[in-house]
């Protein structure tokens, strides 16, 4: 799993592109990965992690799949204010204390990870998702057995990578960063931009 390089803007814009910076961070994640035995690339519908996704496509030769199961926490008709308000708190939280919804946001995510991860094994080639925060926050914390939301920091365009079974997802690593130099690691302790790194 990959996390989507800096985004324009944050939670007050639900759908915002790269920042220049963020552009950068893509391309240096496709060129460490030029070469990976990558037959699936995944990533969800918004524009910052098709962005992402782009240079990782080139790299693979491969066409991006959307798909809305790992896509943003957020419900796309949530207000701005709202989802400014929520993401502090929530990010703070842990699972076992959040509604109905948003357990079922999870389980979405956890079971499509799982189903990829299977028949990328299945096919013998890995698959790459591109993604977000508290998704990639949600494969940790099963894989760990973490019920934080936010289990570990995850940067921009980290990388997460996992092994799926039938019975879960294994951690294999978690949020690495080694391909990118130091000013191009930023968002690991919020999904926020202008936050703490």
């Amino acid at each position: 799993m990959i996390r989507h390089g800096l985004a324009t803007a944050g939670v007050d814009s639900l759908d915002p592109g790269l920042d220049p910076l963020g552009l950068r961070q893509a391309d240096a994640t496709a060129e460490f990965l030029r070469g990976s035995d990558v037959g699936r690339l995944v990533v969800s519908p918004l524009r910052r992690t098709r962005e992402t996704a782009q240079p990782l496509a080139e790299a693979f030769g491969l066409a991006a799949e959307i798909r809305e199961e790992v896509a943003e926490v957020f419900d796309p008709a949530m207000p701005a204010t709202e989802r400014t308000a929520m993401i502090g708190p929530f990010m703070a939280g842990r699972w076992t204390d959040q509604p109905p919804h948003l357990l079922d946001w999870r389980k979405r995510v956890v079971r499509t990870l799982i189903e990829l991860g299977v028949a990328g094994k299945a096919a013998g080639h890995d698959v790459v998702v591109v993604s977000h925060y508290i998704a990639i926050g949600v494969a940790i914390g099963l894989a760990t057995n973490d019920d934080r939301v936010v289990p570990m920091p995850i940067p921009n365009c980290s990388i997460t990578i996992l092994e799926a079974g039938r019975l879960g997802l294994s951690l294999i690593a978690g949020a690495t960063t080694p391909h990118l130099s130091g000013e191009l690691v930023t968002g690991a302790r919020t999904a926020l931009p202008g936050g703490p790194a």
